[in-house]
């Protein structure tokens, strides 16, 4: 083999420090982003953030040359030549500095009317016919400029110690009682053995009150516990619990006793058996079995659910949706989603005259990376934004039902992206609508074919599958096959299985749990 030297031309795609920060944040949601900037300015001193509410919006400008924007530093710094030293030096980095920015000012963004102001907007989470009681919750409101609330400002051991003060108790029982409070875990159960937990107190006890606790007194303060709010506090186990609030109900003798018997001997199998198959089971009739499932439901497994003192999480989003004069929605970035980034006019200039560290140069070069990608993120999410906007005009009249098919490769197409690039945009970013908070990946869906060639959205599917079994006669619900037959009917070629992962996807259960006497 003969070794000879030859060259030749091709190119590749370098992926240079810019590009890949412009990558990275254009993945980021605007949480994670906001947190990158805060540390970016800790980082960089010519950095500086500046909150925008949405009442004073402030749109993005188109981004300039170079000279160009020099030409606009040099502007905006002559007003504080005057004030200057005479030594021209740098100011010390926690003095106060100009907040205007490097951006142009100009308003290029479009003219419309504001969006409708609502009160509470819902997440979409499915009917919820398979949730048992009360205290899940559901769903978080959100909106534009959201705050915090907490679901209860007391928590379950604090309420829990307001009673025990009211009751007039040894000082043994209220110790042993105030052993078992600290306890309990998060959803109010006491998992620890009785016996156990006052053994490891029993030296406490030796000490304080000259002997260790007898089983009577477990018992007592067991029993004392459980009397207390909420009821099923203090339960063992789930079966406990429910026997506990069952007790208390002023109900049909008849249908409790029923429903005894269920929670004892049937509790693993009452959500998975129809009512039929516990009647049988049961040797009872069915609709005294219905009865006692229905109030069965209306009990509450985890009695400490309403102590949570987690706060509500909620969403800021990234675009919102609005009514042009026209009659057409359209979407426009949301300012109080993030802080604007501008760079500091006077260290810029002092930096290109040469007045301060060299070493600062590179600092400004990374500043207007910073700048330009965070630019360039933001037109990005509008552009994806609007070709979702303009491609399911229809799902924002008349909500998911007219939601129309949606595959990324439509809107890169539309907005001459790569595929990859879209996926990143539309991930962790989300859109207020009239309808509710989405994110982005909502409006993309797989379809199913139609007799004509057309296609449906798997979106507007679920949404008639929920509508039809919201509808249904309880006494003959809807199979998942006769749900196919009905898509067949209207031209819409979809398997009984399809169906079937729809329903459960909506958390809906089959037709034999539906059923109702």
């Amino acid at each position: 083999m003969k070794i000879t030297l030859s060259t030749r031309t091709s190119q590749t795609l370098a992926l240079t420090p810019q590009l890949q920060q412009a990558i990275r944040l254009l993945a980021l949601s605007n949480l994670e982003l906001r947190q990158e900037l805060e540390q970016a300015t800790l980082e960089n001193p010519l950095l500086e953030l500046e909150e925008v509410s949405e009442d004073e919006p402030a749109p993005l400008a188109d981004p300039s040359e170079e000279d160009a924007e020099r030409e606009r530093d040099e502007a905006q710094a002559q007003a504080l030549d005057s004030e200057r030293a005479s030594d021209d030096v740098l100011r010390p980095l926690d003095a106060p500095s100009d907040p205007q920015s490097l951006e142009d000012p100009t308003d290029s963004g479009p003219e419309a009317a504001e969006p409708p102001n609502h009160d509470e907007l819902h997440l979409d989470n499915g009917d919820g016919l398979t949730e048992w009681g009360t205290g899940s919750g559901a769903g978080s409101g959100e909106d534009d400029g959201p705050e915090g609330q907490e679901t209860s400002s007391e928590g379950l051991v604090e309420h829990l110690r307001g009673q025990i003060a009211g009751l007039k108790l040894s000082h043994r029982d209220r110790a042993w009682l105030e052993i078992l409070v600290s306890s309990l875990d998060e959803d109010g159960y006491l998992r620890d053995d009785l016996e156990e937990l006052a053994e490891g107190f029993a030296s406490v006890f030796e000490e304080s009150f000259g002997g260790s606790l007898e089983p009577e007194e477990l018992l007592v303060g067991l029993r004392l516990l459980q009397s207390l709010d909420p009821v099923g506090v203090g339960a063992r186990s789930v079966e406990e619990c429910l026997l506990i609030q069952l007790g208390l109900l002023d109900e049909d003798p008849l249908i409790q006793e029923t429903a005894k018997i269920l929670i004892t001997n049937h509790l693993d199998h009452l959500g998975s058996m129809p009512a039929n198959s516990l009647a049988k089971a049961c040797g009872l009739d069915r609709e005294q079995v219905q009865a006692a499932l229905d109030l069965i439901r209306r009990l509450e497994p985890r009695p400490a659910s309403a102590f949570n003192t987690q706060q509500a999480q909620f969403l800021i989003p990234d675009v919102i949706v609005f009514r042009e004069k026209s009659g057409r929605w359209a979407a426009r970035l949301s300012q109080s989603a993030l802080p604007k980034l501008h760079i500091n006019p006077l260290y810029a200039r002092l930096i290109r005259e040469g007045a301060g560290d060299s070493s600062l140069a590179q600092k400004l070069q990374e500043a207007r990376w910073m700048v330009k990608n965070i630019e360039q993120r933001s037109e990005t999410i509008l552009k994806v934004s609007q070709a979702i906007v303009a491609a399911q005009q229809t799902f924002f009249d008349l909500g998911p039902k007219a939601m129309r098919p949606l595959i990324l490769r439509d809107i890169a197409e539309a907005c001459e992206l790569h595929e990859s690039t879209v996926s990143r945009v539309t991930t962790q970013k989300f859109m207020l609508t009239p309808l509710g908070c989405y994110e982005l990946k909502f409006f993309f869906s797989s379809h199913v074919g139609t007799d004509d060639g057309g296609a449906a959205s798997a979106t507007a599917l679920k949404a008639q599958i929920s509508d039809w079994i919201r509808e249904e006669d309880a006494r003959r619900p809807l199979s998942d096959q006769a749900i196919a037959d009905r898509f067949g009917q209207q031209g819409v070629v979809i398997a009984r299985r399809t169906v079937a992962k729809y329903r459960e996807g909506l958390r809906i259960p089959s037709a034999s749990l539906r059923k109702r006497s």
